[in-house]
């Protein structure tokens, strides 16, 4: 499967509860980031990848996403909407999506500022036919992260580090490749998180999970102090 042919599935209906007071106004992920909204920077990626189709799955001031961003003509990605009544939580918003996904499909969460090859991604995933294929990257803030345990391409286990406690700083990058298989484990009726519920479960269930390492630009930008950091760095500014 090429990048024109796989649908993106944008996780984008988060209260933003850690970039409060930021977020009491707009989704978090309309708060500007290098002078335009996150959600820009992201259809900017999957443009630039040749990603053509894309759902958002909305909850948060859904509305006022869907009318700056529209049919998404204005950045070349056409856009299709699913909004959720209550939290479903990153899992349960695209398995509400599914129905709108023709075969495997993108999903990236709407806090990271995320500028990886998706070509190689995509090698990765068809590489080693797994339920579904992670993008792997080192975090500077471990503790409050998905974290890893990998072997070549293949995740082996997910674990959380206490402050303080040894640990190697690989996590789960919030952009991952699922399949039909990965998303039928999804509960429909109950709120859940693919970090924390679906890809641990998987491995129980017997299903492969591949895992993509790159060291391109993928950024955690959920908190005001990381988004300062980022723009700063971006900037060639002290931090």
């Amino acid at each position: 499967m090429g990048s024109s042919e796989i649908q993106a599935v944008i996780v984008a209906g988060g209260r933003g509860e850690r970039m409060r007071p930021w977020s009491d106004g707009m989704p978090k992920l309309m708060l500007p980031v290098l002078g335009k909204p996150l959600l820009e920077h992201q259809l900017g990626w999957l443009k630039r990848s040749g990603v053509a189709r894309a759902v958002m799955c909305l909850g948060y001031k859904a509305e006022a996403v869907r009318e700056h961003f529209g049919d998404g003509s204005r950045w070349g990605v056409a856009l299709d909407y699913c909004v959720e009544a209550s939290p479903r939580g990153t899992a349960g918003c695209v398995k509400d999506a599914w129905g709108k996904v023709k075969g495997d499909a993108l999903v990236v969460y709407g806090d990271i500022f995320v500028d990886i090859s998706l070509k190689d991604l995509l090698s990765c995933h068809e590489r080693n036919q797994a339920a579904a294929t992670l993008v792997l990257a080192e975090t500077d803030h471990p503790y409050d992260s998905d974290l890893v345990r990998a072997e070549g391409e293949r995740v082996t286990g997910f674990y959380r580090a206490q402050p303080g406690e040894p640990c190697a700083p690989l996590a789960a990058a919030a952009v991952w490749v699922v399949t039909g298989a990965l998303m039928g484990i999804v509960p429909a009726d109950q709120p859940s998180d693919f970090g924390r519920d679906i890809f641990p479960a998987a491995l129980r269930k017997g299903l492969a999970l591949a895992g993509f390492k790159t060291k391109d630009l993928i950024a955690d930008l959920g908190t005001p102090e990381r988004l300062a950091a980022f723009e700063k760095r971006r900037q060639g500014l002290p931090q």
